[in-house]
């Protein structure tokens, strides 16, 4: 896969990706935010890993992003939620 060249929009499948996006948010600021490691957030934007989050974190990642834990996708929630 190549990286888009800078300045162009980025496609991504991932909603987790989308949102960080969307917030124009860098994964160093997104992990930083919710507080997890860099590689945890690259993995599960590649779709390496689901997301697996504490409420804690949940919450932070939707302040961080500008949604409400409502807003959030049912992919990023834990399951049976």
């Amino acid at each position: 896969m190549t990286r888009p060249r800078k300045g162009q929009p980025q496609t991504t499948n991932s909603p987790f990706k989308k949102l960080r996006l969307t917030a124009q948010l860098s994964q160093e600021q997104l992990a930083r935010d919710i507080g997890v490691a860099v590689s945890t957030i690259r993995r599960w934007e590649k779709g390496q890993a689901e997301p697996t989050m504490t409420v804690a974190q949940m919450k932070a990642f939707c302040d961080s992003v500008n949604i409400t834990l409502d807003e959030l996708p049912n992919s990023l929630l834990p399951n049976g939620a």
